[in-house]
């Protein structure tokens, strides 16, 4: 299946996340010729490493210790692995840290308010649209998706 050039990069961000096997480069190939596409894919990568890591599956587990919303409505994440003295701070865009909340919830790590899931929900359903995708198959409600982004396979 081809994607339209006009793909929605924050609405794929969201799904790459959260889903990221529904969209195989393989199958997508001429989406991610796109260079800001092959961007929201590293984007994607970096935040399900940084759930991984909160969720701590089969490794040690990291702690958030600090979040702060930035003028420019980025937000700052702090987080720390105690056990082998790791400290990080990630900058991360609205919908990132909306869409990591999302994942932290479903896998019953975290909690997310109304105004996080409204965002991913909105994102995903606008992507659903614009590459006319099967129903359901982003839904964020779906187990499946928590536990790929999560590793808990």
């Amino acid at each position: 299946m081809g994607a339209p050039p006009s793909v929605d990069l924050d609405a794929l961000l969201c799904a790459l996340i959260l889903v990221p096997t529904a969209f195989a480069r393989n199958r997508f190939f001429k989406l991610f010729e796109n260079p800001a596409a092959f961007k929201v894919r590293r984007r994607a990568s970096r935040v399900r490493g940084i759930i991984r890591q909160l969720c701590g599956t089969g490794r040690v587990k990291a702690e958030i210790v600090g979040e702060q919303v930035l003028d420019d409505g980025q937000v700052l994440l702090r987080y720390r692995v105690e056990e082998i003295g790791f400290m990080r701070t990630a900058a991360l865009s609205r919908l990132e840290a909306a869409t990591l909340r999302f994942a932290l919830s479903r896998a019953g790590k975290g909690n997310m308010d109304s105004a996080d899931r409204e965002l991913v929900e909105s994102a995903l359903h606008r992507l659903s649209q614009n590459l006319s995708l099967p129903q359901g198959l982003l839904s964020p409600d779906k187990p499946e998706a928590t536990q790929e982004t999560n590793g808990l396979e």
